[in-house]
């Protein structure tokens, strides 16, 4: 079996058929088909069905797909194998929540590359649903997600962070104790359905009996956060995503008690090889959680 032969099964799974796949390898479709012909051989099966211009996946494709992904995964990681050990060389690929992606991990990032300036560094932003989706297919090594965290049994999990959440307003609204009064003002302005706190927001405003009949949605942060600055609604946010806005007086934060925890953290796959790449980034976010937990202890956040 190889490799190049299981690139071009994960191609066709990924591009939808033989044409799409041989344009993304930069193939002649003839390669592609003689790659798949090649690599059914060996595997004694045939992996796809082949209906019309329709490319279906048949069951025995549909059981080594996964394990299609870990071979490319391990190939491509045990290509970035370091002669010297104290420099690690390869890709860091990220994949995280666009709150923790813009106010939490340039910092950490830049510590990072300090320690290893050969390691390129890909950062990618994702719902919580397209990150998981990026470690079980190993387009990621490791992923930044904030919510309600849980428990899954092929990643391992690292609580990082209890995120403080509240609500957002216009700097001159007069300040008030009753939401209520918020949302008869200005309309509610929500984060994108799959936000990883989007239904600890839905819960908190039903629990609070004043669900908002004005409403607006948007996928952005930097968005929702200049609507509110320029009084066009309110929003719930994590308090990382406005600190410095209220700190300057753009806007004001008003924290609430949310009815669940919501955290940050980073999880990574349980049973995929941890590369020298991947190694020294975990080493570095463990000291950077035991001072992010600092922070928390003497109120810094």
């Amino acid at each position: 079996m190889e490799m190049r032969h299981v690139k071009t099964f994960c191609a066709v799974v990924k591009y939808g058929g033989f044409s799409k796949a041989a344009c993304a390898l930069d193939y002649a479709q003839s390669t592609v088909t003689a790659h798949i012909k090649t690599l059914e051989n060996d595997l004694h099966t045939s992996l796809f069905d082949r209906l019309g211009k329709k490319v279906l996946l048949t069951k025995a494709g549909h059981h080594f797909h996964p394990y299609a992904l870990e071979l490319l995964s391990i190939y491509k990681k045990a290509q970035e194998i370091p002669q010297d050990s104290n420099y690690p060389e390869g890709t860091l690929t990220i994949t995280s929540n666009e709150s923790l992606a813009v106010y939490r991990l340039p910092h950490l990032l830049q510590k990072y590359k300090q320690k290893n300036a050969k390691v390129n560094i890909i950062l990618e932003t994702a719902t919580n649903e397209q990150a998981l989706r990026k470690l079980r297919d190993g387009e990621a090594d490791i992923a930044f997600l904030i919510g309600e965290p849980m428990e899954y049994e092929e990643f391992i999990t690292t609580i990082l962070f209890d995120e403080s959440f509240g609500w957002v307003l216009p700097i001159d609204f007069t300040p008030c104790e009753n939401s209520s009064n918020f949302l008869r003002e200005y309309q509610f302005i929500y984060t994108e359905e799959w936000c990883g706190y989007r239904a600890m927001v839905d819960r908190y405003l039903r629990m609070s009996g004043h669900f908002p009949d004005k409403k607006f949605e948007s996928s952005s942060i930097e968005v929702i956060k200049q609507s509110v600055m320029c009084g066009l609604g309110v929003a719930i946010l994590p308090y990382i995503v406005v600190k410095e806005n209220s700190n300057n007086n753009q806007l004001t934060f008003k924290p609430i008690e949310a009815p669940q925890f919501i955290k940050s953290y980073a999880i990574y796959h349980k049973l995929r090889w941890v590369s020298p790449v991947l190694q020294s980034f975990l080493l570095l976010l463990e000291e950077q959680k035991c001072l992010w937990m600092d922070e928390q202890v003497h109120g810094k956040e």
